[in-house]
């Protein structure tokens, strides 16, 4: 069966070596990002490739967001590097790369805005790929806010990814996390916290045509349905310094279909327990293969592997594995 892997990262040579010169782009997930050749050598993950039949990828960069490489000085031009490099990828191996999502100098809303008209509006990409921090806030502040009306506009969808690191404690009292919690758990909590946010803030609200691909299958939201919509039914009960009270009624129907309204990834390195969660969650129609390659064994392609075997092993009807494979992303991303 075909398969668009809707969540995969690389780094356009360009701005592979700009990073490298930059403490961001060389420490944690940056040191990370150093030791997975298939990540920026074209070459090797051309040949990782070549075992899949009938398989392309969506391209996005891998971490860190530029804001943590440099100032907004110097982000608007990496991004424009960056989406550049992205789109030549795409122009010259079709038949590899089905398209790209472009970044943004979040560190510089106004650019951002400006990035996203450009590679959006006018230009070829497929969506944008958003983290769910901005060193350190949220994505519902209003200064991002124009940036989620153009992707609104285009019709195409923002990937959000997460990006905490290892400066975020687990616990008060200390100063930072500690056993790489902050990557394995904390990153399906901060998803989890961004998607709320989005919703009680009113942007998705204000936004109905907004689409919204959550990387890791929806994080901790599909396993959690129960206690979100239960303890969340009585938001404000717990809150004595802020009313709450308005908050349910304006979203204008019930929050687990606030929830439901995202699209998610099958981005869990093989983990059957997860997607069968997930899909029941979120429905054939909302879902879209990924394997978050170029991650996991053998430069990417044992995620890429198990991902397809749960898929293929999964009890729903062939139509549905087609969608989930590559007809949502084809729909999606405007392919």
């Amino acid at each position: 069966m075909r398969h668009i892997d809707a969540f995969c990262h690389f780094f356009p040579q360009g701005l592979f070596e700009k990073m490298s010169q930059t403490a961001g782009g060389t420490q944690d997930i940056g040191k990370r990002m150093q030791g997975v050749r298939t990540i920026h050598d074209l070459d090797a993950r051309l040949k990782m490739m070549d075992e899949f039949d009938d398989y392309s990828e969506v391209l996005s960069l891998g971490l860190p967001p530029l804001e943590a490489l440099a100032g907004p000085d110097l982000t608007p031009d990496l991004a424009r590097v960056a989406n550049d490099g992205l789109a030549e990828l795409c122009a010259k191996y079709p038949a590899r790369f089905a398209g790209y999502v472009g970044a943004l100098p979040m560190n510089a809303p106004d650019a951002a805005a400006k990035e996203a008209e450009r590679i959006l509006l006018r230009g070829n990409a497929n969506g944008l790929q958003l983290h769910t921090n901005v060193n350190g806030a949220c994505l519902d502040e209003p200064r991002f806010f124009p940036i989620f009306e153009i992707a609104a506009k285009s019709g195409k969808p923002v990937l959000l990814h997460p990006a905490r690191s290892p400066n975020v404690p687990d616990f008060p009292a200390e100063k930072k996390s500690k056993y790489e919690i902050w990557a394995i758990l904390g990153w399906p909590y901060e998803t989890s916290c961004t998607m709320a946010r989005l919703i009680f803030s009113g942007v998705t609200t204000r936004l109905p045509d907004l689409k919204i691909l959550i990387h890791h299958l929806g994080a901790m939201i599909p396993f959690f349905d129960a206690r979100l919509d239960t303890g969340w039914a009585t938001l404000g009960s717990r809150t004595s310094d802020e009313d709450y009270s308005g908050v349910l009624p304006m979203l204008g129907k019930p929050l687990m279909d606030c929830f439901r309204d995202f699209y998610a990834d099958t981005a869990l390195c093989g983990g059957r327990i997860g997607t069968v969660c997930g899909l029941e969650f979120y429905g054939a129609d909302h879902v879209l293969f990924a394997s978050d390659a170029p991650f996991g064994a053998e430069g990417g392609a044992s995620y890429i592997r198990e991902t397809m075997k749960v898929i293929a092993s999964l009890d729903i009807a062939k139509a549905d594995k087609e969608k989930i494979c590559y007809r949502n992303a084809q729909g999606l991303f405007k392919l």
